[in-house]
């Protein structure tokens, strides 16, 4: 991601009027995110997680909010970050990969697509270790980063192929998940939901609506290159089309 801030110029001329996500899509995930009435059992609640985590957790999976197009926009939950080990079990890391590698998949089954980085960082942070010196990450990083498809830094969930991925969450709070620890694919996704029902939106107003669709009122300075690049490569790749500043789906 380029350390500079692009220009917030506009591009382009008029475009249609901007669309409000405060109506029926929005509500709907925002009703997902609002606590049940009722506390489940102490013995139901989500208190494990592994493969499959929304199979074994004895919750449902969060509702989703589905455009015509086929993008299904949920809300995002971080993963667990209670302690499930010692410290002293990393001494050793040939000896906790086999724990290491388990518990990097149970964060990826609820949080992925996800940096690689972060999820090193709350691997640690289960076994006791709130912050990784440079050498121990990089050890870390060599055990677990291989186990997933990486890509862009990014890394993904066993059996989920980046370019047929068709999910994107909400933040309920936008200091939940910063901007740049979203995919390229899943800011694409947000895009994608965006414009499925208007002909075309300038490219300002297009990522500034996909930010407020993620839960993002503003984007900040430091994080719109990242968020006009993934735009860029979706213009690349054929997913969108560009025309007089315009962006529509192809």
């Amino acid at each position: 991601m380029p350390s500079d801030p692009l220009s917030a110029a506009e591009f382009g001329g008029a475009g249609r009027a901007p669309r409000s996500f405060d109506a029926a899509m929005i509500a709907a995930v925002r009703r997902a995110e609002e606590p049940p009435a009722e506390e489940p059992p102490a013995e139901q609640e989500a208190t494990v997680t592994g493969p499959q985590y929304w199979a074994r957790a004895r919750v449902p999976r969060p509702p989703t909010t589905r455009s015509r197009t086929g993008i299904t926009v949920s809300p995002y939950i971080p993963a667990p970050e209670e302690q499930i080990g010692s410290p002293e079990i990393l001494r050793s890391l040939r000896l906790a990969a086999p724990g290491l590698i388990r518990t990097a998949n149970e964060i990826l089954d609820v949080e992925g697509p996800m940096p690689l980085q972060r999820l090193i960082t709350l691997t640690a942070r289960r076994f006791g270790i709130p912050r990784l010196d440079p050498q121990r990450r990089y050890h870390m990083a060599r055990v677990v980063g291989p186990q997933f498809r990486v890509l862009d830094d990014f890394a993904w969930p066993n059996g989920v192929k980046p370019a047929t991925w068709r999910g994107a969450r909400r933040v309920g709070d936008p200091n939940d998940r910063r901007i740049v620890d979203i995919s390229r694919e899943e800011l694409q996704n947000a895009m994608e939901f965006v414009l499925g029902d208007v002909a075309e939106l300038i490219r300002g107003e297009l990522v500034t609506q996909a930010a407020a669709l993620l839960g993002y009122p503003r984007i900040p300075v430091p994080a719109r290159p990242w968020v006009d690049e993934a735009l860029d490569a979706g213009i690349a790749s054929g997913r969108f089309l560009l025309s007089d500043g315009a962006v529509r789906l192809a």
